[in-house]
């Protein structure tokens, strides 16, 4: 088990060091393994679906079972290759989103239209999701971290094995391309 910090929470090597030991352990067919896999990253890849698409109910735990359904299906091709565990989870749930916006799923019969200022905030989610897949992969990988995990600059350099400063500037890159990119649509 991970040693804790002074607040009682792991380090980015402990998790790392974790995650390693149960992909290792899961590879090998270790159900509770691949369980444990599920509790630790289950909540940053459903904030980064229900963020996709866009809603916080059925679509988007559905669309996280469906990532771990995967994940568990490939996890005997996952190869680590030092970025953290957790962004192959995040690609898979990149394409899990892309084929429910490209299935149609999220679209309703309705009697009425509704209120456009509604629209308007899903319709933005859609954007900056689709923006940010768009974004090179060390900058999505730091706005993923940071913003669906919750990670601070510190927690995403150790992961990422940079400095806190080169987070920073990707964070400051990412952000600033993605101001470029909502300001074209």
């Amino acid at each position: 088990m991970p040693s804790a910090d002074r607040k009682g929470e792991s380090s980015p090597d402990d998790v790392r060091a974790l995650d390693r030991g149960l992909v290792r352990r899961a590879q090998e067919g270790d159900r509770e393994a691949f369980g444990r896999l599920y509790e630790l990253h289950h909540p940053a890849v459903f904030r980064m679906v229900r963020f996709a698409l866009g809603s916080g109910g059925a679509d988007a735990e559905d669309a996280a079972a469906e990532t771990f359904a995967r994940a568990w299906k490939g996890l005997p091709r996952y190869r680590d290759n030092g970025v953290p565990f957790v962004s192959w989870l995040y690609g898979i749930a990149r394409h899990v989103v892309a084929d429910e916006h490209r299935r149609g799923r999220r679209t309703e019969a309705r009697d009425e239209l509704p209120d456009t200022g509604h629209e308007q905030v899903h319709d933005d989610r859609l954007d900056l999701a689709a923006a940010i897949a768009r974004l090179p992969e060390e900058q999505r990988l730091v706005i993923e971290m940071k913003y669906f995990a919750g990670l601070t600059n510190p927690e995403v350099a150790a992961l990422l094995g940079t400095t806190t400063g080169a987070v920073n500037a990707r964070q400051w890159r990412a952000l600033k391309t993605l101001h470029g990119m909502m300001g074209e649509r």
